[in-house]
């Protein structure tokens, strides 16, 4: 008699799906059982760096392990046998023999699990578990050529198994991609600094920023092609006013602040710098990345220069509402001119 528990067979799949995340030096973070979110967990992928210490009074070279800030989600599908004919539980056969079919039963079900897919922070992969073998499969679920014309069906390639080397592939998915191509060019007017005043310099600058952020009395909001809404809030007048940070510097950035609301409005490629963050409370899963904008800006009173600003992006997905879009939220950081010496 062939026993059926879905809940164990399900559990042993997530924790060989874990097993070879931890193996392949990440970190898997399920999400709670008891909310169906159509995300059985998440990989926080990290990476190898080179870390010097003092050792028996000698420098020894070691290396440890990072997090990246960026994650992965994770749905799991296991089943305890995989059927030589017809179909057993979510696996399907197919008459391409390279690839198998997982079965979500029915359209309605697979577009609901698609539209959670589709809100969560990062990209999300399908690991499909056979635990006689112990092996597994993994796709890309954000990859619309995996998905059936019949809508309920999600196909695997037999090749791509999901092992540690499976990573090299997985770390690539998601990321945007920054044209490097020609930068836009900004030719600035007297209106991008108008504001700004030589005898009380720091007074008139607060009053630009103000305008900027939406307390001042010239308030327009700064709309951004791609990102939407980008907000001047108090944390990045902080971020470039900071006390440690060069005087030269400060007052070249406060200059560029004219010049930051044009770039953020006409510039619609970005790439994503430094390293990433996430931040979990029960309900939220956040993650924090950081955007820049370039544009090549002619200057009305001076030679011409790369400016660069910096944005923060908020994302957000919601655990008990996983059907819920979160708008992300953007905010400036920073600006200046990366290629300039003060």
């Amino acid at each position: 008699m062939r026993k059926n528990d879905p809940q164990a067979t399900g559990r042993k799949g997530i924790n060989l799906t874990e097993a070879i995340i931890l193996e392949a030096g990440h970190l898997f973070q399920p999400i709670d059982g008891d909310v169906d979110t159509g995300i059985d967990g998440f990989i926080r992928l990290r990476k190898k760096v080179k870390k010097k210490k003092v050792v028996s009074n000698k420098l020894t070279s070691y290396e440890e392990y990072v997090e990246t800030g960026n994650i992965v989600g994770v749905q799991v599908k296991t089943v305890s046998k995989i059927p030589i004919r017809g179909t057993n539980s979510y696996f399907v056969n197919l008459k391409d023999k390279t690839k198998f079919g997982v079965s979500f039963k029915a359209r309605k079900t697979l577009d609901k699990k698609r539209s959670i897919w589709d809100n969560f922070v990062g990209p999300v992969i399908l690991v499909f578990v056979d635990l006689e073998t112990r092996r597994a499969w993994w796709v890309d679920l954000n990859d619309e050529n995996v998905y059936s014309s019949k809508g309920y069906l999600v196909f695997v390639e037999k090749s791509n198994l999901f092992t540690t080397l499976s990573f090299k592939a997985i770390k690539k998915i998601g990321k945007e991609l920054f044209a490097t191509k020609e930068l836009i060019s900004i030719k600035t007017k007297n209106h991008h600094f108008n504001f700004l005043a030589l005898f009380d310099f720091k007074k008139t600058a607060k009053e630009v920023y103000s305008n900027l952020s939406g307390r001042g009395i010239y308030y327009q909001p700064t709309i951004n092609p791609t990102l939407g809404e980008v907000k001047y809030t108090r944390s990045g007048w902080q971020h470039i006013t900071r006390l440690n940070r060069r005087k030269m510097r400060i007052f070249n950035s406060i200059l560029l602040l004219g010049v930051s609301k044009t770039i953020c409005e006409k510039v619609g490629n970005f790439t994503k710098v430094k390293m990433g963050l996430y931040r979990e409370s029960e309900r939220y899963i956040k993650k924090v990345d950081f955007l820049t904008l370039r544009a090549n800006v002619h200057f009305n009173f001076r030679q011409s220069a790369i400016v660069q600003v910096v944005l923060r992006r908020v994302k957000a997905f919601d655990k008990i509402h996983p059907n819920s879009k979160i708008k992300d939220q953007v905010f400036f950081h920073s600006v200046y001119e990366p290629y300039r010496k003060e």
